[in-house]
């Protein structure tokens, strides 16, 4: 790709995220309409979100705060820690759900504070976050797990990958964010403006996102005409209203102030070195991702040293799991054939 269109594509995430958050994030929305029951009679990926997102599960932390979380998959399964996108929740663990019974792996997606059903911690850091999975693993009895990191979470992961190795084995990063560094000046606006001026950030989201979340509808068909081609009916069909829902949980009971501190923690300095992981890192990233550029993906590449990098030149942000779904969770339980 010629630099000037790769710029251009770097310069276009500062604007795509914005769209995104500024879409989704409100205190109240009507409920997304789902399917209850699927064809076999088995409950939907949309009907399980809705019943996640209606019956939180909490545990409490050293400090005094809850930690939400979602427990999905086989209840008997390995663990496999979600570290869920932006704006999102717990609830995005119900797209995991069915692949995750199928190879017998226990989905266990916390919420991070201020989202969902957990209580904000208004002055963390991305460096905190392995301590609050710390505590989720204790209070369940959860000696080691795995952890993906999806989108948004994909820093998440890679901390507690950096800084909990004695309970992380492996850790993965699908269409995650990366460092600043990894894109263009354009590419990093949006984070820089979370830092450097919240008030216009969190006047954004407000504004923005109240209209959107109205319909629902209008707001899937927004993304999926921004999407790549694979990504269209995804964002139109079962998986975007999870998304959907997922956002809409994410500030349910502590409104925007969450996602401006979320946002600019991905603008900061992350606190630890990529080079100093030591565990497996496994990487999947679409090159037609139209939220998330593939330069993160290969910025993570270089910069890790147990990385295994996946780029799918076709696929996009939603795509890349819809297509790959059992082979990152069969790959992050450590099953791999």
């Amino acid at each position: 790709m010629p630099v000037s269109c790769a710029a251009a594509r770097m310069g276009r995430l500062d604007g795509l995220a914005g769209r995104v958050a500024e879409r989704v994030a409100g205190r109240r929305s009507e409920p997304t309409p789902t399917e209850q029951d699927g064809p076999d009679g088995e409950r939907t990926a949309a009907a399980l979100a809705a019943d996640i997102a209606e019956n939180p599960r909490t545990v409490a932390l050293e400090d005094g705060r809850r930690l939400g979380y979602a427990d999905c998959g086989d209840p008997d399964g390995d663990p496999l820690v979600l570290c869920h996108g932006f704006p999102n929740s717990r609830v995005l663990g119900a797209l995991f759900d069915a692949a995750a019974r199928e190879e017998g792996v226990r989905i266990l997606a916390p919420d991070r504070p201020g989202m969902g059903a957990s209580d904000p911690d208004p002055d963390r850091s991305l460096t905190d976050w392995p301590d609050d999975l710390r505590g989720l693993l204790d209070a369940l009895g959860v000696g080691a797990a795995p952890v993906l990191g999806f989108s948004g979470g994909g820093p998440y992961a890679l901390a507690a990958a950096a800084l909990l190795d004695d309970r992380v084995p492996r850790a993965g990063v699908a269409c995650g964010v990366a460092p600043m560094a990894s894109v263009g000046l354009r590419g990093r606006l949006w984070y820089y403006t979370a830092r450097v001026a919240p008030p216009a950030s969190k006047a954004a989201l407000w504004l923005l996102g109240r209209r959107a979340l109205r319909d629902p509808g209008a707001f899937l068909d927004a993304l999926a005409e921004d999407a790549a081609p694979p990504d269209g009916p995804l964002w139109r069909g079962e998986a975007g209203r999870v998304v959907h829902a997922s956002m809409v949980e994410s500030t349910r009971n502590h409104g925007i102030d969450p996602l401006v501190r979320e946002t600019a923690i991905y603008g900061r300095p992350w606190g630890f070195d990529l080079a100093g992981i030591e565990v497996p890192v496994y990487l999947w990233y679409g090159k037609a991702d139209a939220l998330v550029p593939p330069e993160m993906g290969l910025y993570l590449a270089r910069e890790i040293p147990t990385a295994e990098a996946h780029l799918y030149p076709d696929l996009g942000h939603l795509s890349v799991l819809d297509r790959h779904e059992r082979a990152v969770v069969r790959t992050l339980a450590g099953r791999v054939d």
